[in-house]
């Protein structure tokens, strides 16, 4: 399967994507070329398999892993991502970095977060997760560590606007009440790796039950698309003293944004009313 038009651009966030389901010697090309990727550009497929150490047939899987024919078709598409004014520059904090280093250095790698998300985020995925969402009869979170603050910030979103859903912080619970879910109902696990059993289990026994099954992970080829009708995916890079889950949380709140900003939009009337109802209720509660 060669690489459609409108992917191109998305090399290095596909690799960041999918690397953890590759083979080990594909892995190996996959550190090289995210390690230097300006260098691929100007070599040759000899050249990328020696300095990867491992064989020309490796390097072409490697590149018929990521969607593309062939090596030449992955050097078209990293030439015009690395000549792209968008294109972050990735670096790592380092131990004598200042604050303003720090600041430049974490903002940086968020927007490259964001970025690389909107570039592999698929509409077609989001339109379906945004129709479920508004015509479900409820909406259930699932979510564990890192994840539960994103999980928290889209139950209080779709809340405001009319949209019953519920969020359990002990797994127990959360499971026992995804088997009570209908084929009216949406169930949407939120996962970076995609392997937390809980929100997997959680997920898997919503679709059990009937419900749309919706998954938002940082890896294509985890446990948990297998049990998601619906797959949204991010993407980010690790540093020193940020994992690349926390720069992917940046992305996975963009993500609920824009679902919570498309169902609003498909209710419109409805979600003002809620807005202004909820509103209501809090405004007291401020000084």
């Amino acid at each position: 399967m060669s690489v459609q038009p409108d992917q191109a651009g998305t090399c290095l966030a596909r690799i960041r994507q999918i690397y953890s389901s590759l083979y080990q010697a594909e892995q190996k090309v996959a550190s090289f070329v995210l390690s230097h990727p300006e260098d691929i550009i100007h070599l040759s497929i000899t050249e990328v398999a020696e300095r990867s150490g491992v064989s020309e047939a490796t390097v072409v899987r490697f590149c018929q892993s990521l969607g593309y024919k062939g090596y030449h078709e992955l050097k078209i598409t990293l030439a015009g991502e690395i000549v792209s004014p968008l294109r972050l520059v990735h670096e790592d904090i380092k131990e004598d970095d200042d604050v303003a280093q720090v600041i430049e250095k974490v903002f940086h790698s968020d927007m490259q977060a964001l970025h690389d998300t909107k570039k592999i985020l698929d509409a077609a995925e989001i339109e379906k997760a945004v129709q479920a969402i508004a015509v479900a009869r409820k909406v259930e979170f699932y979510a564990a560590g890192n994840s539960i603050p994103v999980a928290l910030d889209a139950h209080y979103r779709f809340l405001r606007i009319g949209v019953p859903s519920s969020l359990y912080f002990d797994p127990a619970i959360q499971a026992m009440s995804a088997t009570l879910l209908t084929k009216y109902d949406v169930g949407i696990g939120i996962s970076h790796s995609g392997s937390s059993k809980d929100t997997v289990e959680s997920l898997r026994l919503a679709r059990e039950a009937g419900a749309t099954t919706i998954c938002i992970t940082n890896h294509s080829k985890s446990p948990i698309t297998r049990v998601a009708a619906i797959q949204l995916f991010t993407t980010s890079d690790e540093t020193t003293f940020r994992d690349e889950a926390m720069a992917s949380r940046i992305a996975e709140f963009a993500i609920i944004d824009t679902l919570y900003v498309g169902v609003a939009l498909r209710r419109f009337s409805q979600s003002l009313a809620y807005i202004k109802k909820t509103g209501e209720v809090v405004v007291d509660r401020k000084f």
